[in-house]
């Protein structure tokens, strides 16, 4: 009898466990919008010695569903090699974005101001490198109302961790022609009093191949999933990205 009692009491106290779950599940279901987007990518970089380095990226971002464009944006920092395996990179970054929504027409581009500091370990494995890149972004994103914009921005802080695989498949003997696969996945983290249901941003898991054809040019092709939580809590944009991406190095130094 006192197990048939100990029972049934349990039994209560999962339906009922249950039945509030599912009613606070329905009240904040998740809302995922997927889109395919495709990004073109220039990157230069300027080796001004053995040890300091200017890289800039120019890009820009369209949906592939609609032709819209999703971002542009350009970006530049400057990195110095502080021992075997580390170096530190200071940069700033100028994004312009529209809406993720599919259905939305609006077309207003959001502007953002974002300096950003990192540090980068990388390791050499016979023909496996291991790279992380470890980066605080200070957002200044401009404050919009009526889908239009107004004075002023909101500052925000992100914490970005990224680990990626490298590994050589091919190199040729003079060392001017290479052909690898990369993969890799980076989680984001935002801060500040305005980030509030939305602490986690997003996940990025990439995997893509790298061709160097000549010494300094070489062309990547490759596809992300960027998994992003909104502010509201329960929306999600869940991204399909296709890169293509030119590198290109110019010796500053003998």
């Amino acid at each position: 009898m006192k197990f048939n009692l100990k029972a049934r009491l349990a039994l209560a106290a999962i339906f009922t466990v249950t039945g509030y779950l599912n009613s606070n599940a329905q009240t904040t279901a998740k809302k995922i919008t997927t889109r395919p987007v495709a990004w073109y990518n220039y990157l230069n970089t300027l080796e001004l010695s053995a040890r300091s380095f200017i890289t800039t990226q120019l890009s820009e971002r369209t949906y592939l569903d609609n032709g819209h464009q999703a971002q542009a944006l350009v970006w530049s920092k400057i990195n110095h090699t502080l021992g075997e395996h580390w170096d530190a990179g200071l940069g700033f970054a100028y994004f312009l974005t529209r809406s993720f929504d599919p259905a939305s027409t609006n077309t207003l581009s959001v502007p953002e101001l974002r300096p950003f500091e990192e540090f980068n370990y990388k390791q050499k494995i016979n023909k496996i490198a291991l790279n992380h890149r470890y980066r605080i972004e200070e957002r200044y994103v401009r404050k919009t109302e009526n889908d239009k914009l107004t004075d002023g921005y909101n500052f925000s802080f992100r914490f970005r961790y990224q680990f990626n695989v490298d590994y050589n498949l091919f190199k040729s003997k003079d060392n001017t022609r290479s052909f690898s696969i990369k993969a890799g996945d980076e989680i984001i983290i935002n801060a500040g009093r305005h980030i509030i249901n939305n602490m986690f941003d997003q996940n990025r898991i990439f995997v893509s191949l790298n061709y160097q054809p000549v010494n300094n040019v070489s062309v990547e092709l490759g596809y992300m999933n960027a998994f992003q939580e909104r502010s509201s809590g329960n929306q999600y944009y869940n991204a399909n990205i296709y890169r293509l991406s030119v590198f290109h190095k110019i010796r500053l130094y003998k």
